[in-house]
C-alpha cells in the first residue's frame, strides 16, 4: 500500500518553509560548523606534507615552520569559505559569491536546475546538517556545492528554487508547486538485506577488490623499505620451501584453499560494500518525480524527473542472468559520468530487481511504455555467418600456431590441431546469440537488446533522440548490411548509444529515417 516515505534531507519539506521563494529575494550564508567540515575536507590534502613534515623535518617534529604553515592553510581556507560564502535567489537565477582576494560569482538560471541532492555523512548527521549539491544539464558533477547548511535550510533552499520554476520546468517540489498539493509518495520498490547480499554477490565489485588486490602488490616495493621487502620475500621463499616438503605432491592443497581464502575475502568486502552504499535503498515516486534514498554510513536522497530520463539500460551479468536478476541504470542530461559517481551509486536507478517484477515496473518509470508494445525483428540471418567466420579465422590461426611449434619442437601430431574441433561450438554460440539480438520501434520508444550469457536491454525515449546515424564498414558492404546507432543527450551511464548491426541496409534506410521523423516531430525534454 503507498506510503509516505521518511524524511531524509531535502525529500520532503514543509510548503510553510518555502518563503522567500517569492517577493523579497531569498538570501542565505553556510551553517556555522562550516569552519569544522571545511577544515576537515582540506586537511585531507594537506595531511601527507603534514604527516612528512613532522617525520623528516630534522627532529624538531612539530616545531618546524613548515609543519604550522601545512596545518594553517586549511583552516584559513575554510574560514575564508564560511565569511565570504554567499547565495541568493533573484529574478529566476541561483547566484553564489565567495572569495576575498580572488571572487568568484557564479549565476545559475533556475530553469537549469535539474536537482538539489542533499547527502549527510555521519558527522553530517550528528549535528543535523547537510550537504547540497546544485545539479544542472552542464558540465561533470554539480554546478553549485553548498557546505554545509542546516536540514531545514536545504529543504528551504529546495522547495524555493522548485516552487519559482513554471510548471513542467525542472524538478517537482517535494511537496507543492503553485500552492496545488500533489499527491503522496508511492513506494516503487525498496531493497532489502537480503536482496543487497545478492547485489554484492552477482556484482563485479568482487573482480575490483582482486584487481585492486593484485596492484596494491605491484607497489608494495616502492612503499616498504627495500630491507623489509626483501625479508618478506626471505620468509615467503622459506615458508613456500617448508610446506613443499611437509605436503610434496600434495602442495596445491594449501595453495587452494589460500586461493580460496582470497576468494571469501573479495567475496566479504564486495557484500559488505553493498550494504554500505545501499542501505535502506528505496525508490519512490511523488507525481513526476523519481525519487531515490539510501546509504549506511552516508546517506544520499535525490529527484529524478521521469521526463529527463534520456537512456534507461535493463542489465543483467552472467550470473544475475542465471539467477533472473537484473540492474536498471539510466542517463540523463546532466553531465558525464565519473569514477565518484559510480562509487555513490548515483548511476542505478534500481540496483537489484527479479527480472519478473520488469513488465509491471517498467511502466513506472517510463510513461507510456505499457502501451507502446511494437513486436521484436530480428537482424539479418547473416549475423550468424559473419560471427562464425570470424571466428573460424581465430581458431584456424590459433591452431596453425600450435602446430608450427610442436613442429619446431618435436614431431607434430594431429591432435595438435584440436582448436578446429571447436567449430561446431562456435557456429552454435553464434545461432544463441542471434536469437537473443533484436529491436522494436513503437511510437514512443526504441529499444534494442543483445547478449546470451550476460544480456544488455535498452530503452531509448524517442523525444530525445539527438541524432540516427548508419556505420558501414568494408565488411559490412560486402554483406549488404549496416550498423544503425541512435545518439541522445546522455550516455555515460549505460555503455553508450543503443545500437543495432547487421541489419539489412533497405530496413535500415527505412527505418533511420521512420526514427529521425518521429524524434523530429516531438518535443525534445533535457530537464
Amino acid at each position: 500500500m503507498p506510503s509516505e516515505p521518511p524524511t531524509s534531507g531535502g525529500l520532503d519539506a514543509n510548503p510553510s518553509q518555502a518563503a522567500g521563494a517569492a517577493g523579497a529575494p531569498f538570501r542565505g550564508r553556510l551553517h556555522p560548523l562550516t569552519l569544522v567540515f571545511a577544515a576537515l575536507d582540506s586537511l585531507k590534502s594537506f595531511l601527507v606534507p603534514i604527516i612528512a613534515v613532522g617525520i623528516f623535518g630534522r627532529g624538531d617534529g612539530a616545531m618546524h615552520p613548515l609543519f604550522w604553515v601545512f596545518l594553517a592553510l586549511p583552516v584559513y581556507s575554510a574560514v575564508v569559505r564560511y565569511l565570504t560564502f554567499r547565495y541568493r535567489l533573484d529574478q529566476g537565477e541561483l547566484i553564489t559569491k565567495h572569495g576575498i582576494i580572488a571572487r568568484h560569482e557564479r549565476h545559475i538560471p533556475l530553469a537549469r536546475v535539474q536537482d538539489i541532492r542533499i547527502e549527510q555523512g555521519v558527522l553530517h548527521r550528528l549535528f543535523g546538517v547537510v550537504e547540497a549539491q546544485v545539479e544542472t544539464g552542464a558540465g561533470k558533477g554539480p554546478e553549485a556545492s553548498l557546505s554545509v547548511l542546516s536540514r531545514a535550510e536545504a529543504e528551504r533552499l529546495r522547495q524555493a528554487v522548485f516552487e519559482s520554476l513554471p510548471a513542467g520546468a525542472g524538478a517537482t517540489p517535494a511537496a507543492t508547486r503553485g500552492g496545488e498539493p500533489m499527491a503522496a509518495a508511492e513506494i516503487i520498490r525498496t531493497i532489502g538485506l537480503r536482496e543487497l547480499v545478492l547485489e554484492g554477490l552477482t556484482s563485479n565489485r568482487m573482480a575490483s577488490v582482486l584487481v585492486l588486490f593484485a596492484v596494491g602488490l605491484g607497489f608494495v616495493d616502492d612503499l616498504v623499505p627495500r630491507e623489509r621487502y626483501e625479508q618478506w620475500l626471505r620468509e615467503g621463499g622459506e615458508m613456500v620451501a617448508r610446506l613443499s616438503a611437509r605436503y610434496g605432491e600434495s602442495l596445491w592443497i594449501p595453495l587452494g584453499l589460500l586461493a580460496v581464502a582470497g576468494v571469501l575475502v573479495s567475496v566479504g568486502i564486495s557484500v559488505v560494500g553493498s550494504i554500505v552504499l545501499f542501505h535502506r535503498f528505496t525508490l519512490a515516486r511523488r507525481g513526476e518525480d523519481l525519487q531515490r534514498r539510501y546509504g549506511l554510513l552516508r546517506q544520499r536522497s535525490s529527484n529524478l524527473p521521469r521526463r529527463r530520463i534520456q537512456l534507461l539500460k535493463v542489465e543483467e551479468g552472467l550470473l544475475r542472468r542465471w539467477l533472473r536478476l537484473a540492474t536498471i541504470r539510466v542517463d540523463t542530461a546532466s553531465g558525464a559520468s565519473d569514477e565518484e559517481e559510480r562509487k555513490s551509486g548515483r548511476d542505478v536507478l534500481l540496483p537489484i530487481v527479479r527480472r519478473d517484477e520488469l513488465p509491471a515496473l517498467l511502466p513506472q518509470l517510463l510513461p507510456g511504455l505499457e502501451g507502446d508494445a511494437a513486436p521484436w525483428r530480428q537482424v539479418s540471418r547473416r549475423a550468424i555467418r559473419r560471427g562464425f567466420l570470424k571466428g573460424s579465422i581465430a581458431l584456424v590461426f590459433l591452431a596453425g600456431g600450435l602446430f608450427a611449434v610442436e613442429a619446431l619442437l618435436r614431431a607434430p601430431r594431429w591432435f595438435d590441431i584440436w582448436p578446429l574441433f571447436l567449430l561446431p561450438a562456435v557456429y552454435w554460440l553464434n545461432v544463441i546469440s542471434y536469437r537473443h539480438l533484436g529491436y522494436a520501434s513503437g511510437r514512443f520508444y526504441f529499444q534494442t537488446r543483445r547478449g546470451w550469457l550476460g544480456r544488455a536491454w535498452h530503452i531509448l525515449p524517442l523525444r530525445n533522440a539527438q541524432t540516427v546515424e548508419i556505420r558501414e564498414t568494408p565488411f559490412d558492404r560486402r554483406h549488404g548490411v549496416v550498423t544503425l546507432h541512435l545518439d541522445t543527450a546522455g550516455q555515460s551511464h549505460t555503455g553508450g548509444a543503443p545500437g543495432i548491426a547487421n541489419l539489412p541496409r533497405a530496413e535500415a534506410l527505412a527505418l533511420a529515417r521512420s526514427l529521425a521523423r518521429t524524434a523530429g516531430a516531438t518535443r525534445y525534454c533535457w530537464r
